[in-house]
């Protein structure tokens, strides 16, 4: 077993797929963290958009969350529905291409590829962020720990999805109960200074500019991210895979709803405000359980689960990656699955690119913020507008009261997702949302090019005249020679059972004596068919005169077809490579573009040391 087998575990077959796939329980654990997350921060972007606009301001967080339970609830019925329709994954992607076309479905791949991206960077660094906090001896190491978070992540999602599932189901339960045990118990204990109930429903006195309800709004709408994550990742499921994914759905929209809006309403009770020093989640926990097992424990569980939301991006990227690549707009290295039957290549590039964005924002969660949760805001408009227009076409397989609350709540849904959208790109642009901006056109327009790269190679290949025959080529076999040794006459002897014309090819330089070479080869005279061409160089390189060779050789006879065959030493050891010049890797990268022009790589295996 090698270190890689060593490492993400033993090569699976074909046939063992359904034995990796996961459960409702475990596609939970999986695919939820990211959305479950947001309970931590989401109401409280809320309330510190509020609390600008004076105390009494921060009453609005109960609407406003009301409003995002409303869309949660939007959002869960329509991902449903997506799922029944398109049980093979893909999400807004996919009913996007079905329905609106490519370009909305552009746009919602590439928007949800930018989010989930992000997705890793901003849990990943705010999980440390709050180690960080308790620990601060930790704080020069803080970009290490993140980017040593996001290769344990990646490798634990190379060993396969219920890996990662089975080591993250605890945290991610832990985090459920305790979230709603203490908005239940905040809920019901007395409290001599509580509002009184009415003053739930009713607003208080002074007004509230809009735009500031828009921000928070914005703000706390970042607690439905990963929502979509599910209906990207239907194949991870056991069969029915629908079925299940339908149901992990539902139960993460009953426990996300429950959570964040039992979390508002407590924080209204409490009359929490915001503070630099401490979470509004670790207030509550101090003002309802007092600062003992609970507090402390639920500090520990959310530094967990927002370190192990980055998750579902490791589930959700490479899944959807596959598909584009499947209708060609990313290269096909993402859809090759890996030994441990995942699409590795997707948990790799996802690795690097959210290191690099770690390593180059300096590892601050606040600077990366800004870029977080556009993207997924995006794609829930495409998604929620195309199953609209999708009911609307096939209305006549619904009944009247299921088109118009479907198509009505498709658009609704939308045009709240579309709000958010820009209300974050106005507020947020100078603060780093520009970079989304940007990047999104440039996706889609490297996509593009991806794609028109495929099509214009098929039609270049393709055989429509059948007509056409395979004819033998012309082959002149050129074999570089340093010196006559038995790494030349396994070469040579190759290159004259391939071609008719063999040239052994000599470079001299011009500290070498001129025909010391040349005197040697006749007193060999290895085989007549072998042609010595010897071509002297001012230059130290050989490389320079080896392709000037090749190119006169090629452009004198262009009906021939040159075949380089180059020799390479395998040794015993890896380090031993390093002691050998690399002059076949040089010249196989040079001639790769020649046309024409074939490299040949001829390994020989040392014995006998």
């Amino acid at each position: 077993m090698n270190i890689w087998h060593a490492l993400i575990g033993r090569p699976l077959k074909d046939r063992e797929e359904q034995a990796v796939r996961v459960g409702v329980i475990e596609g939970l654990s999986v695919l939820a963290p990211d959305a479950l997350s947001s309970v931590a921060y989401g109401t409280q972007e809320i309330l510190i958009e509020l609390q600008r606009a004076g105390i009494t301001a921060l009453w609005y967080v109960l609407p406003i969350s009301a409003v995002i339970v409303v869309l949660l609830t939007f959002l869960v019925i329509s991902y449903r529905q997506i799922i029944r329709s398109y049980p093979g994954g893909g999400g807004a992607y996919v009913i996007g291409r079905d329905t609106l076309g490519a370009d909305a479905s552009l746009i919602a791949g590439a928007a949800l590829l930018i989010d989930y991206t992000l997705t890793v960077a901003v849990s990943v660094t705010a999980g440390v962020a709050a180690v960080v906090a308790a620990f601060p001896v930790l704080t020069p190491w803080t970009v290490g720990l993140s980017v040593a978070i996001v290769i344990v992540l990646a490798i634990l999602n190379l060993r396969g999805l219920r890996e990662s599932a089975r080591a993250f189901a605890l945290p991610t339960y832990l985090f459920i109960f305790m979230i709603l045990l203490m908005a239940v118990v905040g809920l019901f204990k007395p409290l001599p200074e509580a509002p009184p109930w009415h003053s739930y429903i009713t607003p208080p006195l002074g007004a509230v500019g809009l735009f500031v309800v828009l921000r928070a709004f914005s703000s706390g709408s970042s607690a439905l991210t990963g929502i979509e994550a599910i209906s990207n990742g239907v194949p991870i499921f056991q069969e029915p895979a629908p079925t299940r994914a339908r149901t992990t759905l539902l139960l993460l929209g009953l426990f996300l709803g429950s959570m964040f809006l039992g979390t508002s309403i407590i924080s209204y009770r409490y009359h929490i405000i915001p503070s630099a020093n401490t979470t509004v989640l670790q207030q509550l926990a101090a003002d309802i359980f007092g600062r003992g097992i609970f507090f402390y424990g639920l500090s520990f569980v959310t530094m967990a689960i927002l370190a192990i939301a980055a998750n579902t991006s490791f589930a959700g990227f490479p899944q959807l990656s596959s598909i584009m690549a499947r209708d060609q707009w990313m290269p096909r290295m993402f859809l090759s699955r890996g030994d441990r039957l995942v699409y590795q290549n997707g948990v790799i590039i996802l690795a690097l690119v959210a290191i690099i964005l770690i390593v180059g924002f300096g590892g601050n969660t606040t600077n990366l913020i800004p870029l977080y949760a556009i993207g997924v805001y995006l794609s829930f408009t495409i998604a929620m507008l195309s199953l609209a227009v999708k009911t609307w076409r096939n209305r006549t397989q619904f009944s009247k009261r299921a088109v118009i609350i479907l198509v009505g709540m498709g658009l609704m849904g939308a045009t709240l997702t579309a709000l958010v959208v820009i209300v974050s790109l106005i507020t947020k642009f100078t603060q780093g949302a520009w970079i989304v901006a940007l990047a999104l056109p440039l996706l889609i327009w490297g996509m593009r090019k991806i794609r028109r790269h495929y099509r214009a190679v098929a039609d270049e290949l393709r055989v429509t005249d059948y007509s056409l025959k395979p004819v033998p080529a012309k082959i002149v076999a050129v074999v570089p020679v340093n010196s006559i040794n038995r790494l030349s006459i396994k070469s040579l002897s190759v290159a004259l059972g391939l071609a008719e014309e063999v040239v052994a090819l000599h470079v001299v330089r011009s500290q070498e004596p001129p025909h010391q070479f040349e005197e040697r080869w006749e007193k060999w005279n290895p085989d007549p068919r072998i042609k010595l061409a010897v071509v002297p160089t001012q230059y130290r390189s050989v490389v320079r005169p080896v392709v000037r060779y090749v190119d006169l050789l090629s452009h004198q006879n262009p009906e021939n077809h040159v075949v380089i065959i180059l020799p390479e030493l395998i040794v015993r050891y890896v380090w031993e490579h390093f002691l050998h010049n690399q002059l076949a890797l040089t010249l196989e990268t040079v001639f790769i573009f020649r046309k024409n022009v074939t490299v040949m790589i001829m390994p020989y295996k040392l014995q006998g040391y």
